[in-house]
């Protein structure tokens, strides 16, 4: 298909320049495991859910809309926290995962808000970043009634996300743990719902895959595929948000891909990506 060997071709040549001068990210080893419960859900301090968005990316991604952004047309002036509640007390799995996606957002809204106000006063897109922090100072608005009680939610109703089948919920999961606070077997179960959306092509699943810790269990040979995905089925904006994460150090395997890796990456791709492809381009 000319589509993917175009990505192919615009893949293999770009990463394989990226790593050309980087050194092996080194492995972070792995906390000790700590035995509870099926998914531990309980207070904890939260890692960042999601990676930030690299400075040269600001004016790509908010029209790129590489995820789909929460609905936010049903929330008033009571903000998100008492629908946050609603949607834990409820079995309904996309109400719950329009919570986890309220959680993250209000997580990361105030660093967004500041990155789009550097941008603005750097000269980079004046009249698309004073609308972005315009729908930033909105967000917060949303965000007042979300407490720490409702912050300390999110791997609760994330990891019910996940086992619902949702797509990006395992790597929102994964985000608002700790490894190491997980068994082998916990760990396991993650690593396989990340594998399960990152095959069905969902694009944000990709990056979730790709941006994960190393203590998952997710090996090179399998991120180098999600790689060769992300930038096929995402496009431009997936590649150039490849790239920045490359070259930040968000995206790292454990051994610097060879070129003949890659290469066996993406022939390895091609049949399960051609039909994702054929049914998003016919």
């Amino acid at each position: 298909m000319k589509r993917l060997a175009f990505f192919g071709a615009v893949l293999l040549g770009l990463t394989a320049a990226w790593w050309v001068s980087r050194e092996s990210a080194p492995v972070t080893p792995t906390p000790g495991i700590a035995a509870s419960a099926p998914l531990p859900i309980g207070q904890q301090a939260v890692p960042s859910s999601a990676p930030p968005v690299p400075a040269s990316m600001a004016v790509a991604t908010p029209a790129a809309r590489l995820a789909a952004a929460p609905s936010t047309a049903s929330i008033g002036a009571e903000g998100y926290g008492p629908h946050i509640d609603q949607a834990r007390a409820s079995q309904d799995p996309k109400a719950i995962w329009e919570a986890v996606q309220w959680l993250r957002q209000c997580a990361s809204n105030e660093g967004r808000r500041a990155s789009f106000e550097a941008m603005r006063n750097h000269g980079v897109s004046p009249e698309m970043m004073t609308q972005l922090m315009v729908e930033a100072d909105a967000e917060a608005r949303r965000c007042q009634t979300v407490t720490a009680t409702h912050r300390a939610l999110l791997p609760e109703l994330a990891s019910r996300a996940m086992r619902a089948g949702l797509p990006e919920a395992a790597s929102a999961y994964a985000g608002a743990v700790f490894p190491g606070d997980l068994t082998a077997t916990q760990r396991s179960e993650v690593a396989e719902a990340m594998r399960r959306d990152a095959l069905a092509g969902d694009v944000p699943s990709l990056l979730g895959a790709l941006t994960a810790h190393e203590a998952w269990g997710l090996s090179d040979e399998e991120r180098l595929r999600y790689l060769v995905a992300y930038a096929a089925l995402g496009g431009q904006p997936a590649q150039a948000m490849a790239k920045a994460l490359i070259d930040n150090g968000q995206i790292r395997f454990r051994t610097k891909p060879t070129p003949a890796e890659l290469e066996a990456a993406l022939r390895l791709a091609r049949p399960w990506l051609e039909p994702l492809l054929s049914q998003r381009h016919p």
